[in-house]
């Protein structure tokens, strides 16, 4: 075989391997966190001690480089709370079966009904929804985390899968752009 042929073979396998990677993550970008992998739940009599025994299987299913793992990493706390609250109004209508819809259009009611605030200011830590079609977001929306709110009201986020899958990014909005409607801050 020539040195040539050998090179061109090692190009169009570089090339098809790319591919090959580029098409898995234009899938897993399609897929929601839940269809990132699927466990196995055991249901318990309370909220609370479903995220003892489950907890650990419910955040697995964020670890797939899209921005709702970025935000479950940065505020745990509003996954535990809103699971919490999700199931335990499952359990009180006899039919624990679900623990709600996590796609990033969906975080604000899951912490309205975990008793979390959400409004329409910037602040440190907080989570940043943005719906559907807002500011780019993707037909589940997208969400990022707060890092710092400057004087004049503009903020640094950090956020992930904009647009790489596993890759955290920054950018700076204008108080304005925190302001449009389609855009609420979970504190």
């Amino acid at each position: 075989m020539s040195p040539d042929i050998g090179r061109d073979m090692a190009r169009a396998l570089r090339r098809t391997l790319l591919m090959l990677i580029a098409l898995a993550a234009a899938v897993a970008a399609a897929s929601g966190p839940a269809a990132a992998r699927t466990v196995r739940l055991s249901w318990q009599p309370s909220a609370q001690r479903f995220w003892r025994v489950d907890g650990r299987a419910i955040v697995s299913l964020f670890h797939n480089g899209q921005c709702t793992m970025w935000a479950q990493q940065r505020r745990p706390d509003i996954v535990r709370q809103g699971v919490e609250a999700i199931v335990s109004r499952e359990i009180a209508a006899g039919a624990p079966e679900d623990v709600g819809d996590w796609d990033a259009r969906a975080w604000p009611a899951n912490a309205r009904l975990a008793g979390i605030p959400t409004g329409h200011a910037p602040r440190a830590r907080a989570l940043i929804v943005f719906q559907p079609g807002v500011l780019g977001a993707g037909s589940a929306g997208h969400i990022a985390f707060v890092q710092r709110v400057y004087r004049n009201g503009s903020f640094l986020i950090s956020e992930m899968h904009a647009p790489v899958l596993w890759r955290v990014t920054h950018r700076r909005l204008t108080a304005a752009e925190g302001r449009r409607s389609g855009v609420t801050f979970i504190y």
